[in-house]
Order: C-alpha cells, then structure tokens, then sequence
C-alpha cells in the first residue's frame, strides 16, 4: 500500500495490546447506547465514517476528549492521522494504493499500538474494468437538525428525536447497503435567514437559541477562533450523535445543499444567500473537514471542476462533485447544486459549465451499465423555493414578481404561479435543467434515473416532457429518496404548499409524493434497477421503524 508507513505489528503484540482496550464506554459513548447495541467497542470515539472507491478508503473520526493523533492499523501497517482541529479531537486518515473489491480490517490504535475501539470490516468497490453482478445502495436527505429545542413539546420540535433517526437509520443498514448517499442539509445552523428573518418571532427564538451556544462571527474564520468551538458544539448533536459509530463499515457520501452553508436558499430585497458568501464557504469547509469524508478520485471527473483539489487538501480530492463507481455495473454521479450556482440569466447554472460537461459526457458514455444523477436539489417537483430550477412562486402579493422566503406560521396556503416572476430566479436555471433531462433521455441503452432531496418528501415519478422537451422515447425516473431527520419542516408547513409538479412537465405519478420521513434502497443488477421506498412519520409507533417495509418498489430495466 503505497503513501502509508511500512511498519508491521508484531502478532503477539498485537494480540496482547487488545486486552488493554476498557470494555467500559467512555460518559460520551454511554450516552449514546444505541449505537453499542452490536457489542462493537468504541471507546472514547464520537463518530466515525469512511470513504472509499476501488483503490483508497479515507476515514473521518472523533473523540470525546483530545488526545495524541491515532494510528490507523489496515492489513497490517499503519496509516497516520492528520489533526483537522485544533484541539486534536478530530482526525481523518487518507490509505490509498488498495486492492479492488477486498474486505480489509481496520483498527484506530494509539502511538504505543495500544486499539482504542474494536477491529471492523471495510470493503473497497470492484475496479471499474470489473463486472460485479448486483449492488445495493442506500440514499436519503435532510438528516441533520437540532434534536431538542429548548421550550418546544416533543411533538412539535422542529426535527426527529435523534432516537427515531437512528431507528431508520438502524432499518436501513440492516438490509446491509454497499454504500449510502446523504443527500444535503446535513446541519441547520442558518445566520442571517434566520437571525434576519422577515418575521420578529423567528428573529427572536433564533437569537436566544445561538446565543445559548455563542455566536458565530461573520468576519472571523472558522478553524482557531472563537468559532471552533461554537461551531463543534452546535454541529455534534446533528451529525456525531445522529451517526456515531453506525457507518464505520459504510463507505457514504456527503452532498452538501444549502443548509450545509449555514443559510437556507434565500433572495430578498435585503440579502442573496448563494453562491455562499466567504463565511458561509469557510463555516461549511471546516464542517466538511471534521465530519465528513471528501470525494475521492474518478478517473472520469475532471481533476479541475470547482471545488477540487483546495491547497488544504489532499491531491484530487473534491468537496463538491464526487462519484459512486461498481465496477462497470453502477455510476452515480453526485453533484452540489449550491456552492458554485450562478446568477447570470440566460447562462446561468446551479452547477458551473465544467460540471456540467462532465454530467453530459458521462451520460453519453453507455460503457457502464446503470447511471444515476444524484443532485443536491431535486428533479420534477417544486414547493416555489428561490434556488429550484423551476419558475414556480407563490402567488402572494402585488405587482409581477414575488418574493420565494419561508412561512415560518405553518397555517398560511398558498397556490403556486408563475403568471408572477420569482425574484432573483435564474431563466439559465431551468435551460441546464432541460440539457441534463435531454443528456438522460439520450441515452440508448440505460433508463434515465435521478435521485433527490431536499424537499423532505419520498416520491417516485416518470418525467414524460419537460417545457419542449419531449422525453417519450426515454422518460426520466425521478425520486425522492426521503429525509432522515425532518420533524414538522415539511414542505406544506414551511411553505403553504407541498411538494407540486413543476409548471410545464408532463410527469406520470408512479409513487405519489408523500411528505414522510424515510430512505430509498436500490437493487441494481446487471439488467434493472429495483427501487425501494420506505416511509414513516412522527405520531405513527417508533417500534413500527425496526421492521419498516417499502410502501413502494418498482423495477426499472436496462432498454438493452
């Protein structure tokens, strides 16, 4: 294994390093107890989750307390941590040079090769010149959120318990994924949407909330000021204390949407919170880099896209496109449709132009079996938020154009228009929506399938034609795939409306949209794709999660 240290461990000092492990958990991991429900010993860990593709697994970790930076025990050498923190808390581990398709044991030990948590399995993918017969892959959105707001009832927190979240995402694992896509809004910690807002009770339950944790400063970096710990503390209880250690055998994936730039997708009279601003872009970096695995090399994604290889990263790493690549069986092409959206008319994008030649010449490559587009705001429906690629705007107000902002009351409706033009929208939006839609309908051999978030529903349905764009010949399966941690945030809430079809698609419902928490499952062979819907609400019975069914499952075959 190339670019790790040579040094190999002695069998007996290795086994005799074991004993030393306290079978105790630390007050954190206590806390915690689901996640030692399977006997694993974590030690003082707080989170753990790898990345791999068929050559490299990277590794994001944590601990309660500092420490000295662990070791990474794989096939018996070791890799070295690099402290992405300041207070040595939060590590990550790079291991390339790996064999494809090969289930290799790590182990975190420290420097006198002493574990501090159980031995457990990670499997790189097969080699994209392999021919694997079937995978499994999990994907869902909108896991993140506050789980205890101070003052609110359980039954109208914002978010899920962190324990019915765990619950699905304990269901989800059980049907044993190869790999999960965490579809955006991984946290919500919004600044000016929220400190801002149009409405003074917002504004207010806002400012006590951030301030019980300290406030962020906008003009101060993230990484060694005041805001390290600010941001830790309001992060932790989302992310570390949602996953722990569930993922550790899991390589996933991370797309970031808005949320994940500390603001919600807002354009007022008063501030336009994307492309993100310098501090949204550093509060979201630093997130990414103690929690959340990069993306790994693709040798088909463009080493130069936007958001790849950061002088504080390593080479060919990317935080913003990233790929999930089974042999010649399965490409998922992941894609940030906030970070680099641009407000330029006609030529606008909510991906840049080399993003997007790249989606195209990977839909025009039929050598893999199976394409899906994953990208951070979904295909086919609309709630008449700002950033969507659709016109779509509530129908509020006087005059031509609306503005497209939250309904914080949750009793307000609204009919959805675009007789009225949405402020700030973007017309170059919806024309790169109709070049990918017509780059998947393209395709001669594969079924045209795209997987979403954000709109905190799960849903399933055939985009027959899009504006001019007819897509008979090959229709487009849109869906979404379900959010984890979503508490009373739906669509019909926070919008005046749920989830609708966008003005101008022709679109056949094979699984209504329902406003329901829950995750996709995908079957893929070499011949169709089976997809699995499950859903689950709050006021339904918790224990129902632990044998959770799919209310939905539709195959999709190759065309040939």
């Amino acid at each position: 294994m190339a670019g790790i240290s040579r040094r190999r461990f002695a069998q007996a000092g290795a086994g005799a390093a074991l004993a030393t492990l306290s079978k105790a958990p630390s007050a954190g991991a206590a806390a915690d107890a689901a996640f030692a429900a399977d006997g694993w010993r974590r030690g003082d860990l707080a989170h753990l989750i790898p990345g791999a593709n068929h050559e490299r697994i990277i590794v994001k970790c944590s601990f309660h307390a500092p420490r000295k930076p662990p070791l990474l025990r794989i096939g018996g050498e070791l890799a070295r941590a690099r402290a992405t923190d300041t207070e040595s808390r939060y590590f990550a581990f790079d291991v390339p040079g790996l064999k494809p398709n090969h289930e290799y044991s790590l182990q975190l030990v420290d420097r006198d090769h002493h574990p501090l948590a159980d031995a457990w399995p990670v499997r790189t993918f097969p080699a994209p010149e392999d021919r694997p017969k079937s995978v499994r892959l999990l994907a869902y959105t909108c896991a993140g959120g506050l789980p205890n707001y101070p003052g609110v009832a359980p039954a109208e927190q914002p978010f899920l318990a962190l324990a019915a979240r765990r619950r699905l995402l304990a269901r989800a694992l059980s049907f044993a994924p190869a790999a999960a896509i965490a579809i955006g809004d991984h946290l919500y910690w919004d600044q000016r949407t929220q400190l801002d807002a149009h409405r003074e009770d917002t504004r207010r339950r806002s400012a006590e909330l951030y301030g019980s944790f300290g406030m962020l400063n906008r003009s101060l970096p993230a990484r060694g000021t005041a805001n390290e710990a600010i941001i830790k503390a309001a992060v932790e209880p989302q992310f570390a204390h949602l996953y722990g250690v569930m993922l550790r055998s899991t390589p996933s994936y991370f797309v970031s949407d808005d949320h994940d730039y500390y603001e919600n997708d807002e354009a007022t009279d008063r501030f336009v919170t994307l492309p993100p601003h310098a501090y949204q872009l550093a509060f979201a970096r630093f997130t990414r880099d103690l929690f959340m695995p990069e993306f790994l090399p693709d040798r088909h994604r463009p080493t130069l896209l936007s958001g790849a290889n950061a002088g504080d990263r390593a080479p060919g790493i990317s935080e913003s496109f990233g790929t999930f690549r089974y042999g010649d069986l399965a490409e998922a092409l992941i894609y940030d449709c906030a970070r680099f959206l641009s407000l330029k008319g006609d030529v606008a994008g909510l991906v840049p132009p080399e993003a997007e030649a790249w989606l195209t010449a990977r839909a025009a490559d039929e050598r893999v079996r199976h394409l899906f587009h994953v990208p951070s705001h979904p295909f086919g429906w609309t709630a008449g938020k700002w950033r969507e690629w659709y016109p779509d705007v509530a129908d509020v107000g006087e005059g031509d154009t609306a503005v497209a902002q939250m309904r914080a009351d949750g009793r307000e409706t609204f009919r959805l228009t675009t007789a009225k033009r949405k402020f700030m929208w973007q017309r170059g939006w919806f024309l790169q929506h109709q070049r990918l839609l017509a780059s998947l309908a393209a395709q001669r051999h594969r079924a045209g399938i795209v997987l979403s978030g954000d709109l905190h529903a799960t849903g399933h349905a055939l985009i027959r034609s899009s504006g001019e764009l007819s897509l008979d010949a090959n229709p487009v399966h849109a869906i979404l795939t379900g959010p984890l941690g979503t508490g009373r945030g739906w669509p019909s809430r926070a919008r005046g409306t749920p989830p609708l079809t966008a003005t101008g698609l022709d679109v056949e419902a094979i699984a209504p949209v329902q406003e329901k928490n829950g995750f996709a499952l995908f079957d893929i062979e070499r011949d169709a794709v089976t997809a699995r819907l499950f859903a689950w609400r709050r006021g339904e019975p918790e224990a129902a999660i632990d044998q959770l069914e799919p209310y939905h499952v539709h195959t999709i075959k190759r065309r040939g």
